[in-house]
């Protein structure tokens, strides 16, 4: 039945393509009784797309490279980002460091300046209440100055004019001691002076008196006052000062008769006037002074065997002050 069946199909297909074979030929037949042109139509016909061929597969080494480098890539992609995250930190934190340094120093300066003006005001408080101690002392010392006074002291007597160059009769230096005492006023540079002294000059061992006996020692026994003038050295209690006043004088000890017998009795009382200067140092509640006065005496009444009409001599004294 299968058989039967091909068979059928068989015939039916031969018979159509028969049937569409003959109108086919007549066509042909029609076209070749026509005039054919010498003109080529170009025919075009559309070709089939071929398909792209498939990629050859790489070898497994190449491929293991490639995923190799594909890694390394992407280690070097990472390792970068983490370097640039790193640097960016490192930065910031120099920037904060320096951002927190900035404000120390600024704070170190501000906390300095501040230091700084403390000190320098602490200093003119010091300062100025040294200062005002100093000024309380100076006026403390400088009052002790001021007021009653007295003194013991000290030195030399020079022999000067006619008492030193005389020819027949004239005298070495000698010796003094005197004791000063006064009042020194405390709102006025002036002070009231007076002096108990005694001055013996030697006499020269070559020289005779006008009646042929030896020279004697002569002692000036002298009482003076006067004013005194008290200018402070620089900022402190000592002070130098000038002095000028009168006095009386008694010379005695010298040859009265042929027997060259001193006596008082016979001694005359003569005026004299003196200036001189001198320094006061002072050291707490005590002073030590050195000073010169030249003292003039003027001897009208000489006595016998007193053959100057002046008595002229410098002593020159170290003493305290109480």
């Amino acid at each position: 039945m299968r058989v039967g069946f091909s068979s059928s199909c068989a015939i039916g297909l031969a018979m159509a393509l028969v049937m569409g074979a003959a109108p086919t030929a007549r066509a042909q037949q029609k076209d070749s009784t026509r005039t054919t042109s010498t003109r080529r139509i170009r025919v075009t016909k559309d070709r089939p797309s071929t398909p792209a061929p498939a990629p050859a597969r790489a070898p497994v080494a190449a491929q293991r490279v490639n995923q190799d480098s594909i890694a390394a890539a992407e280690r070097a992609r990472q390792d970068s980002i983490a370097a640039a995250e790193r640097d960016r930190q490192e930065q910031r934190a120099r920037m904060e460091q320096m951002h927190r340094d900035s404000i120390e120093v600024a704070e170190r300066h501000r906390q300095d300046s501040i230091a700084a003006v403390d000190a320098a005001r602490q200093d003119s408080i010091a300062r100025a209440h040294q200062r005002v101690q100093s000024r309380n002392s100076l006026d403390a010392a400088r009052s002790r100055n001021s007021g009653f006074y007295m003194a013991i002291a000290g030195g030399s007597t020079m022999p000067m004019g006619d008492l030193k160059t005389s020819a027949t009769n004239s005298y070495d230096m000698g010796w003094n001691v005197t004791v000063p005492f006064g009042w020194d006023f405390s709102r006025i540079p002036f002070g009231i002076r007076f002096d108990v002294a005694m001055d013996n000059l030697a006499a020269k061992t070559n020289l005779v008196d006008p009646f042929g006996n030896p020279m004697k020692n002569v002692a000036i026994y002298s009482a003076s006052g006067g004013l005194k003038l008290n200018v402070p050295l620089f900022r402190s209690a000592s002070r130098f000062y000038l002095m000028g006043g009168a006095g009386a004088h008694r010379i005695t000890g010298y040859a009265t008769a042929v027997d060259s017998t001193a006596t008082i009795q016979n001694a005359k009382t003569d005026i004299g006037w003196y200036g001189g200067a001198g320094v006061n140092l002072r050291f707490g509640r005590t002073a030590f002074f050195v000073e010169s006065r030249y003292i003039n005496i003027d001897t009208k009444q000489p006595p016998a065997g007193f053959a100057f009409q002046k008595a002229n001599y410098l002593p020159i004294i170290l003493g305290i002050q109480f």
